[in-house]
């Protein structure tokens, strides 16, 4: 290049990215590695030099500049906002989204000018204001530019040897570098490794090669042939031809289930039937709906970095006809999907009735019936009770699923100040902080929901004749994490927090602890073999959880555990490491679990095999 003076601004413009990269430090806690450091100063070194190589007029090449560090900075504060609620950076799966902004409805997100913004603001007026200063035009000499892209292309051969090798075994590949750089899959790390400008480029920028769906629908077939037959035990078919109310808690944290505070959903904990190493996987990008997905048909989520791991947005069109609605619709139930929420979100007007379920009703068609603000509000989960009332019928067995609303963050809504007596009669001399406080009064709406279903059925005559299946979707990652973790006791442990319980609840039981390790995808397979066992079970990747004293969940950051013991992804043990070997062998099954998984969504594998089978 030539000498300093002759390219002041480039030079400004790169120090400023680099000084970009580290505030993350601060904000998102992205560590500084020497190696990350030097592929992002290569990067943006090369690509700002190239482009600003050929503008020849110096106007065009500050506007040039002021749009670089801008666009670094735009990226800076949304990944420290984005951090602050689903701890990953943004990515291209992430935009998605955006929609949702265009709708507003962003109020119940509390989003705040994160820290980063107050850190950036006084370096990128400064930087805008020596550029726009500098009177002279930068000169690039193609020979010092030819230097920087030879270095660059070292780079990249450096990329493509680490995403060419052969490993022994699968879990060789998944533990190596080479499965980080192909995958992206842990945003953070590789930002730290190989570069955090590095990593949104080639977020943006790569192209998926379509696979044949010919031969993922076979692969798909072999691995549901190689599964095991669903066995029958003694809760099989115990609760033939019941009402099942199958009820995905938003945000449910079942820690927090107190005689006073939620007294239905503590009668139910007592007397039902509780599974306490029941686990809430969450496959972030859509946690809900992915969380809902997993429960309703027994198959699992994907953990891919691209768009496609949320379900809900890329593959609401996909059918499903082992599901449990499927199913319980064909054997005589009529099929009811609830949520006060609106019908576009996460595609779910599209999404639901592929399911399975027959009526499908969102806030727009209680609107629709004639109902006003005034006589529904989304976020009080006892207003879905005019869904139960205007839709519901007795007249055959059914199946009814609501989505709440109300324990969804922030927290910081005063609305369910409404509840305030029985929360003070739980917690007389509380000195909780706002935001477990404000959580609690949100947890007394969705329990008084469930309060008045049971008014309701036990009025239509139809309360002993119900199973009520009640689970949280994911745990509250919208609370401040410290705050949230030191009051249910679960310090450095993030996939502890994930621990929640399955209740599954009818009048006639007496109360039942169950241990057997489960998560979302093993819910159907538990309730219709309850309901009825002679169901198809050969689709589900989940288990039957009352046939089994063992079973195992895998996280989506390919965490593996009993219950007991926790095996990493860097082989390190978490309890008993003569459980090592066993543990690996799981974690095996389930990744290939996982592949299969995605090759089902990508090959949409059911609709395939209707239309040519």
């Amino acid at each position: 290049m030539t000498h300093i003076k002759n390219y002041k601004s480039y030079m400004y413009v790169i120090a400023y990215l680099m000084l970009l990269r580290v505030v993350l430090l601060f904000t998102v806690g992205m560590d500084l590695r020497p190696m990350g450091l030097l592929y992002d100063l290569v990067v943006m070194m090369f690509w700002v030099g190239m482009i600003a190589y050929f503008i020849s007029n110096i106007t065009g090449l500050k506007v040039y500049y002021i749009f670089v560090v801008l666009f670094g900075t735009v990226f800076a504060i949304v990944d420290s906002v984005y951090f602050d609620y689903f701890g990953v950076i943004f990515a291209r799966s992430s935009a998605s989204g955006i929609k949702w902004l265009q709708e507003g409805n962003t109020l119940e997100y509390n989003i705040q000018i994160p820290l980063v913004t107050y850190l950036i603001t006084p370096l990128l007026i400064g930087v805008i204001y020596l550029i726009i200063t500098n009177k002279k035009k930068d000169v690039f000499r193609f020979k010092e530019m030819a230097v920087l892209a030879t270095i660059f292309v070292l780079q990249v051969g450096l990329f493509l040897f680490w995403g060419n090798q052969s490993f022994d075994t699968k879990l060789d590949y998944y533990r190596s570098d080479a499965f980080l750089f192909e995958t992206m899959h842990d945003r953070i790390l590789y930002s730290e490794k190989y570069g955090y400008y590095n990593y949104h480029l080639l977020d943006l920028t790569r192209i998926r090669p379509k696979a044949d769906p010919a031969a993922m629908v076979q692969e798909v077939d072999e691995y549901f042939a190689s599964l095991p037959n669903h066995t029958t035990n003694d809760y099989s078919d115990i609760y033939s031809g019941y009402n099942v109310i199958n009820i995905v808690g938003e945000t449910l944290e079942t820690r927090f289930i107190d005689e006073t505070l939620t007294p239905h959903l503590y009668l139910m904990q007592q007397n039902g039937m509780v599974f306490d190493n029941y686990f809430t996987t969450v496959f972030q990008q859509g946690a809900t709906c992915n969380s809902e997905y997993m429960s309703i048909t027994g198959l699992s989520a994907i953990t891919t970095n691209d768009w496609s791991s949320n379900i809900c947005d890329a593959y609401s069109e996909n059918i499903y006809p082992y599901s449990m609605p499927s199913q319980l619709r064909d054997q005589g139930y009529n099929t009811y999907y609830f949520h006060s929420g609106y019908e576009w979100f996460y595609n779910r007007k599209t999404m639901i009735p592929n399911y399975g379920y027959e009526t499908v009703k969102f806030q727009e068609d209680i609107y629709n019936l004639g109902y006003t603000e005034d006589d529904f509000y989304d976020r009080f989960d006892t207003d879905m009770m005019l869904f139960v009332d205007e839709y519901l019928k007795y007249d055959q067995p059914f199946l009814m699923t609501l989505l709440t609303y109300s324990m969804h963050g922030a927290y910081n809504q005063e609305e369910f100040e409404i509840h305030r007596d029985q929360l003070d009669a739980a917690y007389p001399d509380n000195e909780f902080d706002p935001e477990i406080e404000n959580y609690m009064l949100k947890l007394i709406e969705f329990d008084t929901l469930i309060g008045d279903l049971m008014d309701k059925l036990d009025e239509e005559g139809e309360l002993d004749n119900t199973l009520f299946v009640v689970y949280p979707d994911h745990y509250p990652y919208m609370m401040n994490y410290d705050t949230y973790t030191e009051y249910i006791d679960v310090i450095d442990d993030f996939h502890e927090v994930m621990r929640q319980e399955l209740i599954i609840y009818a009048t006639d039981m007496t109360g039942d602890v169950i241990h057997t390790t489960g998560s979302q995808i093993d819910v159907t397979p538990t309730i219709m073999n309850m309901i009825n066992s002679s169901s198809n079970f050969r689709y589900f990747m989940g288990t039957d959880l009352l046939s089994t004293d063992e079973n195992y969940v895998i996280f989506a950051d390919l965490v593996i555990t009993d219950g007991t013991n926790t095996l990493y992804l860097d082989e390190s043990v978490e309890g008993d490491d003569d459980q090592l070997s066993t543990l690996e062998q799981a974690l095996m099954d389930r990744i290939t679990m996982l592949e299969i998984q995605k090759d089902l969504l990508n090959s949409d594998y059911f609709a395939y095999k209707e239309e040519f089978e």
